[in-house]
């Protein structure tokens, strides 16, 4: 404030407007300067663009191997003059006999013989068969009898030849006799033996019995029948005998 303001306690109305008014308008222009000094200092300094930041890619990339260290070149082979081979002997071949084996007759093809006329022929009588043998004449029964009897005795003188006093039968001092009845074949084989007739004495039997089997006996005589015989036989054993 200045003096006159103070001084003066009481001011009109019409110069307290003026100076407002005045007031007003100064303070509109300070504004108005201040403002347009700003403007002309930001314009005055020089505009600096920001550059974008650049965005980089960034890739993974491997490493490469190693290469590998060159191999060396094999050594050259050393070459050794060849040996000259020994002459080899030729075996002479061995000459084999050559076999000559016949060729097997081509066969012969058979010929249809030409038709011929046909021959009569008378018709053969073939020859009467021969007669029959004529069989032995049947002997009478009293012939074949007397044969029975012939060969029968034959056959005792042979048994009673051929008994043998055994041991036993000597120390027991007895004797005896025994029959024995035996089969014999046409051609004089045994078939059977036994004991018909005992003696009492079981030592005389086995006696007789072995006698009979191991005596060999003839076929039989003619006019026999041809069939097997039963025949029986005395067999005399005693310790005083031979």
């Amino acid at each position: 404030m200045n003096a006159a303001t103070l001084s003066s306690p009481v001011q009109s109305p019409k110069f307290g407007k003026d100076h407002f008014g005045r007031a007003l308008v100064i303070g509109a222009v300070i504004e108005a300067l201040m403002i347009g000094g700003l403007i002309y200092s930001n314009l005055s300094q020089p505009v600096t663009v920001k550059p974008k930041p650049k965005i980089m890619a960034i890739h993974m990339i491997k490493p490469a191997p190693p290469k590998p260290k060159p191999v060396p070149p094999p050594p050259k082979p050393v070459v050794h003059p060849k040996p000259i081979p020994k002459p080899v002997p030729i075996p002479r071949p061995i000459p084999h006999p050559v076999v000559h084996h016949p060729l097997p007759p081509k066969p012969l093809l058979a010929k249809a013989p030409a038709p011929q006329a046909p021959v009569y022929t008378p018709p053969v009588t073939p020859p009467a068969p021969p007669p029959p043998p004529t069989p032995p004449p049947t002997p009478s029964p009293a012939a074949r009898q007397s044969a029975i009897d012939t060969y029968a005795a034959m056959l005792r003188a042979r048994v009673q030849t051929n008994a043998r006093v055994p041991d036993s039968v000597r120390m027991m001092h007895v004797g005896g006799t025994t029959v024995i009845s035996f089969r014999l074949t046409p051609s004089g084989h045994l078939l059977s033996a036994q004991v018909a007739q005992s003696s009492g004495i079981g030592a005389i039997n086995r006696a007789a019995l072995k006698t009979v089997e191991d005596t060999s006996f003839p076929p039989f005589i003619k006019k026999m029948p041809k069939h097997p015989m039963t025949f029986d036989v005395l067999v005399h054993l005693s310790a005083h005998g031979s």
